[in-house]
């Protein structure tokens, strides 16, 4: 199923879960229009794990339900796409190279943003960073993450005065990306994105991720040489192809 919403943006069903197909050279069309209407917007960036894990958890499914945005960050949620003929094929988004592009969005229409989670040393290289290669957008506050749940009321309060354009999360949230989304009752219309690795990336302790097929075969090797129970993820791959069938055979 396909759901043309405007010429640059479009819906997909993929195993029954909505996914965003939006280019890169129409990101800040799009930041300003989100901007524009006046309401609270939460772009989610979704995993193969994600999609198949929203199957079976409610508050996942409801929370890619809601978001203004759902974005591709695994090619085999794209390689399904086209594996069921959706009509478009929504393209792999590249985490940092989004939030840089966003960013330079929200920087170009003359907003700011309030930087939340991480820790102290990180959250204070990447504000800097980040004023240094945009120095029209305005950081009107940060707050690390790991905060006690007596600090949350004070965090809630304080973005809502400074009332930014984007908020942008990452790790050290309680709920992780839950967190945006629990409490976004209480915040000003704005964009909200969390990305737990989204900091240590502008502070140069995490590497951009690979983009060629042999770069992205090794960095795998490497995280499961550090992490050796990510073996079991082959079982979201399975059923995942499982999943892929089920859809293409019921569209027959």
């Amino acid at each position: 199923m396909v759901t043309l919403l405007n010429p640059n943006r479009k819906k997909i069903d993929v195993i029954g879960i909505s996914v965003d197909v939006i280019a890169y050279e129409n990101l800040e069309e799009k930041v300003k229009e989100l901007l524009a209407d006046g309401k609270k917007h939460h772009i989610m960036f979704l995993s193969l794990r994600d999609i198949v894990m929203a199957k079976f958890k409610r508050e996942l499914r409801t929370t890619i339900e809601r978001a203004s945005l759902v974005l591709p960050t695994s090619l085999h949620i794209c390689n399904g796409a086209k594996f069921l003929r959706r009509g478009y094929v929504p393209q792999k988004i590249y985490t940092f190279e989004f939030i840089i592009k966003l960013l330079g969005a929200i920087e170009n229409v003359g907003k700011s943003v309030y930087l939340l989670g991480g820790k102290r040393d990180v959250l204070q290289v990447t504000e800097s960073n980040i004023k240094s290669s945009f120095p029209g957008l305005t950081i009107v506050g940060r707050y690390t993450g790991f905060f006690p749940k007596e600090m949350e009321k004070n965090i809630i309060t304080a973005i809502k005065k400074a009332s930014p354009a984007l908020i942008l999360a990452g790790v050290g949230l309680p709920g992780k990306r839950y967190w945006i989304t629990r409490n976004n009752s209480f915040f000003n219309p704005s964009i909200s994105l969390w990305v737990d690795s989204s900091f240590d990336v502008f502070t140069g302790k995490k590497s951009k991720p690979a983009r060629t097929s042999i770069g992205i075969f090794f960095e795998k090797i490497e995280k499961l040489i550090k992490n050796p129970f990510r073996i079991f993820n082959i079982f979201i791959y399975i059923l995942y192809f499982i999943l892929l069938l089920y859809y293409k055979v019921r569209k027959l």
